[in-house]
């Protein structure tokens, strides 16, 4: 029956209630089907006593003013339609039916409708409940009708089945039309009559979600009934064939979730505590669990993508999003400091003095809490996803939203107050992981379901703009432009669509709060040098101005102070333990996708990828964007530093296998990265707890890829990284090669790594090159660690003299202070780097001679090593004195034991023994002989390899005074010197662009650090040389022509010349 205030205007003069929306017609209840067990029985009373029972009981009304009276008047007397139904039918027994509910429940929510005189209407508007809303009515209604069903349910077992059918169809038309009133009175509040004071609407389900301490009398709607009847009204109002597509659920819906939204933002309450609740007196908790209560509802979670803002409109900026967004509010609860700057001041108020056990508890703390909303916000979007088709698309379509209104929180540098906060962004990706949790199992048994062609079949994540791992942008322009095929083909599915939004919510949440991370940890290393200097400059106490000063440095203490708490706020999110499992959880599954897509056979992880690779880069690698890669090894370096440990819970060989494809190929084209992978190694070889060689130090030892190809590996990156476009390129390459030195010492005690070197350096051309930079670096390092240790001995010297430095002005004493710590950290910086690259000369000289000895190598580093011998055991030695020389690492002994190891094993070579005879600036035979001295003295070498450098001098002896007697030959035409070393050319070539003539040992060595041409800074192919064979061939018959016209001399002309 439909409830209609208008059905009986001709009866009675009632009032008609405002309905802005056409009046609902009950929805028909599905019926209950009731089988009986053994023989049935009888109900105690009839059919039509139940009736007038049944409905007196739910809809707490009555025609007989005699029974009211005997309830004391909680009945309520209808006495209106008492009157009509017996004028209707003057035989009428006043008996409550189900034909005429509508009529009743309309009769009821209209009192009072006029003023009376009639005792018994006074009597029944007075017993009214004080201050009860027709919601209030209406919803013990509802609550009295399902206890009735329970007793026909439980009690009708045994009885007359048509019996029990029947009555269920009445309480079913009677919950029907309490659920339309329901529904109508929250959208219409006007439409009955109701106590100014209270709220009415469909605010008046918010108490109900937020319940306080106050106990509800039973027979009332409790909070516990809201699911129920929140099922019942979104069955009831949602558009549908059962109820000819009647709209509402969405303006139920919508105030309350706003409401809740409002309550949250307007308090800015955090997690933590450290603000007050809202006005309402509920925190995020209740709030939240509001929210989440709601979205278990399937009607509720399946309207909820219908909703004013769900996904606020394109044209709301990106900083606004969570303000405007329906869960907005809920999604920006976390601990950055962004967004909550007060938890991290409550929780981390002074770092510096709290203890790090201190520190380690709140951070627990808060990550327990953190991970409760989190649980909640995804088993929200998960009901929502749950609702079906419609609520999954519109969550992704959320995502992919909030992800494109965010792209610029992947720059390099962007306004924090343009884009979403941290914690909102770091929040959905946190949802998106627990929704690709499924598929990331083990053994990535779904990895083929993720779809490689998405970029092109969908719009939801525009890379357009983004760097390709191996395309240009009109390349990526015409590859992503091609027309779809007829028909096209089918919208990615659920795992594609989860993969690629967890691979962007990385990009622009998670790695952006990351480099924020380390910016604000840089900020606090230059704010402590700051304060260093500012505490070490005395001269401003005992001054006028020294409670100033101090006022100034305290401020700045306390400055920093803060800094400390937000990085540790930062942290609670970042390093949570269970966050960073999943990250690395999805980030093996990246990885394992894309060595696969570069795998010839795509079979990989299972089998896995073979070596050795196609050199042509896949096509569709070549189109994906950079980030997927940088992403995953950025990434990976933040967790290798800050929480291997999560890393060493996870199997190692994914990430192995994922470094040693990508270095050992061409596809990826950012030697930035390359060096990424190897800072990536050296972390994860670290010592830590119960992992003494780290989680990968073993791994590299055992993994049969790495057995064949990480030394390879390790040789390409070490040349790779000589220019990464960074602007700290020439900085950052001297870590990264320190790294790759550390992992070369890790492996060097297993026979077959240095088997696989020795097969790497065959092949000459690269190997060499390699060297040639060892070789540079190692120069580079010692010479400019020593010149600044004799910069610090002289310092130091200087202020050993007390009186002369006292002499000095304050302001000059304090520049000299602040330049020795200068030149220590220099020194000490370059002294480990340079002692390192020295170490793995050592190595490789021993292993692999012939790369070492070529030409264009071994003049440059007999120099090198002549240089420095006489830095560290020539005249000037006392120059480097300084105190407490392992303060710098600075191990003289240990430095000269290493440059005479490479002596020994490069010595007996003549190639070498020419090389150091050709050493006019640093080689005497006085410098050796002063370094056995201190050999021998110092026993950093034995007799006998003493012995063998002793042997060599006399070679190298013996070789310069050869050619001395060469030198002696007379001018040399200029067409015979090499342009730039001018010396006489041995084997002369032509470059291709300046068409000069120079030796192929000097172009060969100018080539391995810049392949252009020296003269015109033209690109150098190596292949265009041409050899000039005919002045080769002139410059032969020179030396032959020269060297035949000496005679040897006779005693005779000796004593002519003595004479």
């Amino acid at each position: 029956m439909e409830p209609n205030p208008q059905d009986d205007q001709d009866k009675k003069p009632a009032p008609s209630p405002a309905a802005p929306k056409p009046q609902p017609s009950p929805a028909p209840a599905k019926p209950i089907t009731i089988h009986p067990a053994g023989t049935s029985t009888k109900f105690s009373e009839s059919f039509e006593q139940w009736e007038d029972a049944v409905i007196e009981r739910v809809l707490g009304v009555t025609l007989n003013a005699r029974r009211a009276e005997s309830a004391n008047w909680s009945l309520t007397l209808l006495k209106e339609v008492a009157d009509e139904l017996l004028q209707e039918d003057p035989a009428s027994t006043l008996k409550l039916s189900s034909a005429d509910l509508d009529r009743f429940l309309l009769a009821r929510l209209s009192l009072p409708s006029t003023m009376s005189e009639d005792p018994e209407v006074v009597m029944t508007i007075a017993a009214l409940p004080p201050n009860e809303t027709s919601f209030g009515y209406l919803g013990g209604a509802w609550k009295r009708e399902r206890a009735e069903r329970y007793k026909i349910v439980v009690g009708g077992k045994g009885k007359d089945a048509e019996e029990v059918k029947k009555r269920v169809e009445v309480l079913d038309r009677l919950k029907a039309l309490v659920v339309s009133y329901i529904g109508l009175v929250l959208l219409n509040p006007e439409m009955f009559p109701s106590p100014d004071a209270k709220t009415s609407g469909p605010l008046e389900l918010v108490p109900l979600l937020l319940p306080d301490s106050t106990p509800i009398p039973s027979h009332q709607l409790q909070s516990s009934d809201l699911p129920s009847l929140l099922s019942d009204l979104a069955t009831r109002f949602t558009p549908s064939p059962q109820n000819d597509h009647e709209e509402g659920i969405v303006d139920l819906l919508a105030p309350v979730f706003q409401a809740l939204s409002h309550s949250l933002l307007l308090s800015n309450v955090d997690i933590g505590g450290a603000t007050q609740p809202a006005e309402s007196g509920k925190g995020w908790r209740e709030l939240l669990g509001a929210v989440q209560m709601l979205a278990e509802i399937k009607g509720v979670a399946a309207a909820m993508p219908m909703l004013p803002n769900w996904a606020p409109d394109a044209s709301v900026p990106p900083q606004e999003i969570e303000y405007r967004a329906l869960l907005g509010a809920f999604l920006r609860l976390s601990t950055f400091p962004d967004t909550f700057p007060k938890l991290a001041e409550s929780y981390f108020p002074n770092p510096t003095d709290m203890g790090q056990g201190n520190i380690e508890s709140a951070s627990k703390s808060l990550r327990g809490t953190l991970a409760g909303v989190q649980i909640s916000l995804f088993q929200i979007f998960n009901n929502v996803v749950r609702s079906g088709a419609p609520g999954r698309e519109a969550a992704l379509n959320f995502f992919g939203h909030v992800a494109a209104a965010n792209v610029k929180r992947a720059a390099m540098r962007v306004d924090p107050r343009t884009v979403s906060s941290h914690g909102f962004v770091v929040n959905i990706h946190s949802v998106l992981l627990n929704f690709a949790a499924p598929f990331i199992d083990p053994r990535y048994s779904k990895i083929d379901k993720i779809d490689p062609n998405y970029y092109k079949v969908s719009n939801r994540i525009n890379i357009a703009e983004e760097t390709k791992m191996s395309a240009t942008k009109q390349e990526s322009d015409e590859y992503y432009a091609v027309d779809s095929p007829a028909p096209p083909p089918p919208p990615p599915n659920f795992i594609s669509e989860i993969f690629f939004l967890c691979c962007q919510y990385l990009h622009i949440g998670t790695m952006h709060s990351i480099k924020e991370h380390k910016g604000l940890t840089d900020q606090l290393r230059h704010m402590k040098r700051q304060l260093n200097d500012m505490e070490a400059d005395t001269t401003w106490r005992g001054t006028p101005g020294e409670a100033a000063t101090q006022a100034q440095i305290d401020r700045y203490k306390k400055k920093m102070e803060t800094y400390n708490s937000h990085l540790h706020a930062y942290e609670v999110q970042l390093l949570d333990p269970e966050y960073l499992a999943k990250c690395v959880g999805f980030v093996n599954l990246v990885m394992a996708w894309l060595v696969r897509l570069v795998d010839p056979k795509k079979t990989h992880p299972d089998p896995q990828i073979s070596f050795p690779l196609p050199e042509e880069t896949p096509v569709l690698f070549r189109f994906l964007p950079e980030y997927l890669i940088e992403d995953v090894t950025e990434f990976l370096s933040f967790v290798s530093k800050y929480a291997p440990q999560v890393l060493a819970e996870n199997s190692q060989d994914e990430l192995m296998t994922f470094m040693l494809v990508f270095l050992s190929t061409p596809y990826m084209k950012n030697p930035y990265l390359k060096g990424q992978f190897v800072e990536i190694m050296f972390f994860l070889t670290r010592p830590m707890p119960n992992y003494p060689r780290g989680s990968l130090g073993d791994v590299l030892n055992f993994h049969p890829l790495a057995l064949k190809n990480l030394m390879p590996c390790l040789v390409h990156a070490y040349v790779q990284i000589e220019i990464t476009g960074s602007h700290t390129q020439f900085y950052d390459k001297f870590n990264t090669r320190y790294y790759i030195t550390q992992l070369f010492k890790l492996v060097w005690s297993n026979p077959t790594h240095r088997e696989s070197l020795k097969v790497e350096s065959t092949h000459l051309d690269r190997y060499v090159r390699f060297v040639n930079l060892l070789m540079n670096d190692t120069t580079y390092l010692l010479d400019d660690a020593l010149l600044h240790l004799g910069k610090v001995a002289d310092l130091q010297k200087q202020m050993d003299n007390k009186e002369a430095w006292e002499a000095q002005p304050a302001n000059e004493r304090q520049e000299k202070e602040k330049l020795l710590r200068q030149y220590e950290g220099t020194v000490k910086s370059d002294l480990d780097l340079g002692h390192e690259s020295l170490r793995l000369i050592k190595l490789f000289t021993a292993e692999t001679k012939g790369p070492f000895l070529t030409p264009e190598i071994v003049d440059r580093l007999a120099a090198m090593l002549d240089m420095n011998l006489n830095m560290l055991a020539g005249p000037r030695c006392q120059d480097l004195k300084v105190r407490d020389p392992e303060k710098y690492k600075f191990r003289p002994k240990e430095l000269l034991s290493d440059f005479l190891q490479i002596y020994l094993e490069l010595g007996t070579s003549a190639e070498f023994q020419e090389a150091v005879a050709k050493d006019g600036r640093s080689y005497s035979k006085d410098l050796f002989e002063r370094v056995d001295r201190i050999a021998r003295k110092t026993a950093i070498k034995t007799e006998e390899e003493l012995g063998v450098i002793r042997r060599m001098v006399e070679k190298v002896e013996a070789i310069k005074a050869a050619e001395e007697e060469d030198d002696a030959m007379g001018e040399v035409p200029d067409e015979f010197l090499d342009p730039l070393t001018y010396d006489l050319m041995r084997d002369p070539v032509i470059l291709p662009s300046s068409k000069t003539v120079v030796d192929r040992s000097t172009i060969k060595q100018h080539f391995l650090s810049d392949a252009t041409d020296p003269f015109n800074r033209v690109p150098l192919n190596w292949d265009d040389i041409v050899d000039d064979v005919e002045l080769k061939a002139r410059i032969v018959e020179f030396v032959a022509q020269r060297k035949g016209a000496r005679k040897p001399q006779t005693s005779e002309d000796a004593m002519a010349v003595d004479e």
